[in-house]
């Protein structure tokens, strides 16, 4: 039988729920939390009371309500599972004041929050400076006080921490926290601090998601997001990539060794944009990025992958469509029944038919066959071969992302301060504006190479640029008929051509 199975009045001791706090940040102020432990349980011993749980939060906030196990030890009064609710320092319970107090005091007292009635029977607050809620009204004066000063604590140490990462960042040092993707921090070269240097991994993958947003035609961004997961490069806070996050990494102010204040661009005394950083991408990419990746109600995500590397490459011999793909599930000889945990069977085959179309002499092929025969095609003729990526040089546009920041600096002012004087500089700032977008902007498209060759980058490509590939490389690729009894792939079946291209020619 479990104490809470006993009758309240054949209970020897009152049962205590224990709650310790750890900060996020440990400090010379931070309790070490088997001391926090041994104080509660010295206290329970005093008391007479009998520890049936202990709830810790670890790195937790207390900004935050919803940490677990500090809703899990309120949990234990609302359900009855203990008479006494202790922790080590009260004011360490909520950083939010007055609105976690209340709630707090709620449970104490047994109280619905809703309706203010009688929801299970009160417990007993106690923590380990003496504030116990048996004291009537001394205890909720002093644990509302407690409350409001743990909030104020909270803020006065936010409003440092803004003032010294300001500063920091005013001296071109890295104030702390996590660094932005593209970068990570190291201990300052010229004197005490951090700074940021760039992370080559993660700069690479910005640089190579610039050169496919920034190519002609560009890549859909949705393809590019599907790259780097791919890849298995990640963001800084998140699981995976998404257009939003992808998007504020190439626009962002960070990428180009900038950093903010309030929102806005830190300058130096003579008015000009500080970079103490490494920039990543020019401001002439970050630009056209800009320009690029602007929402667009009315424009499709687009993006979409084919479902096999030969989607869309195939054709029938006898009409020139293009074969779909198609699955069914595998049945028995007489097809009637399925076959149980095989495998789909999946083909190409020609639509026209389906579609209402006339083929005198429609094909299907299976997919695996094909793919792999036409694959080893492809790796025989130009595995060996450098690979070249294109890369566009965008050149020209500092003068207008110099010009748009300062028209945002201009309308934020407008929104505080609606003088003349302010509506005058914005009206100059989009009349030069209007200027620069008239005017032809550098660019430029160069071949490099990657340092791998053909077969090392469809090793590492998925299957939207696999397909790319075997596109740019055969004109055509041309499905016949097949032969009856014949088993497996026959090469006979397939006419290809190579595209023209001295890449290709043997």
């Amino acid at each position: 039988m479990t104490p809470t199975d006993v009758p309240a009045t054949f209970r020897p001791r009152k049962r205590a729920s224990l709650y310790a706090r750890l900060s996020v940040a440990a400090d010379a102020e931070n309790l070490s939390l088997d001391g926090m432990v041994r104080d509660m349980r010295a206290l329970c011993e005093r008391e007479g009371l009998e520890e049936v749980a202990l709830h810790i939060d670890d790195g937790k906030s207390g900004g935050r309500r919803d940490r677990d196990e500090f809703q899990a030890w309120l949990n234990d009064a609302r359900t009855g599972a203990c008479d006494v609710l202790v922790n080590p320092v009260t004011d360490r319970l909520t950083r939010e004041g007055l609105n976690v107090a209340a709630a707090i005091l709620d449970v104490v007292e047994g109280k619905d929050p809703a309706t203010g009635r009688l929801a299970h029977p009160p417990v007993r607050l106690v923590d380990c400076n003496g504030l116990d809620s048996l004291h009537g009204d001394a205890f909720r004066f002093r644990f509302v006080i407690q409350a409001e000063v743990g909030r104020a604590e909270r803020e006065r140490i936010r409003e440092r921490s803004r003032i010294r990462a300001r500063n920091l960042r005013r001296a071109g040092r890295w104030g702390g926290g996590t660094p932005p993707f593209g970068y990570r921090a190291v201990e300052n070269p010229d004197g005490p601090g951090w700074t940021l240097a760039v992370e080559p991994e993660e700069a690479a993958a910005v640089r190579e998601a610039a050169e496919a947003l920034l190519k002609t035609p560009p890549d859909p961004l949705t393809r590019v997001v599907r790259r780097l997961n791919h890849q298995g490069v990640k963001p800084r806070r998140a699981k995976g990539w998404s257009r939003v996050t992808l998007r504020k990494v190439l626009t962002g102010e960070h990428i180009l060794g900038r950093v903010t204040a309030n929102g806005r661009l830190v300058r130096d005394e003579e008015g000009e944009i500080m970079a103490p950083f490494p920039a990543v991408l020019s401001v002439s990419q970050v630009a056209a990025l800009r320009a690029r990746l602007k929402p667009r109600g009315d424009s499709p995500k687009g993006g979409g992958h084919p479902s096999r590397v030969l989607s869309g490459l195939l054709s029938c011999h006898s009409c020139l469509a293009d074969l779909t793909v198609h699955h069914s599930s595998a049945r028995t000889r007489d097809g009637k029944h399925k076959v149980p945990d095989a495998p789909p069977r999946i083909v190409y085959r020609c639509p026209t038919r389906g579609q209402g179309g006339i083929c005198e002499k429609p094909v299907t092929v299976m997919a695996t066959g094909i793919e792999e025969f036409v694959v080893k095609l492809y790796l025989d003729t130009v595995g060996n071969f450098p690979m070249f990526t294109e890369k566009t040089v965008v050149s020209g546009l500092e003068e207008m992302a110099t010009i748009e920041e300062e028209i945002r600096e201009a309308l934020a002012d407008l929104a505080t301060a609606a003088d003349a004087e302010t509506f005058a500089r914005l009206q100059k700032l989009q009349a030069r504006q209007q200027e620069l977008a008239g005017m032809d902007t550098g660019r430029r498209t160069e071949m490099v190479p990657t340092g791998k060759t053909m077969a090392e980058h469809w090793a590492d490509s998925m299957t939207d640029d696999r397909r790319d590939l075997l596109a740019d490389a055969f004109e055509e690729l041309i499905v016949g008929p097949g032969r009856q009894g014949k088993k497996g792939f026959d090469p006979d079946r397939l006419s290809y051509r190579w595209a023209e291209s001295e890449q290709y020619d043997d």
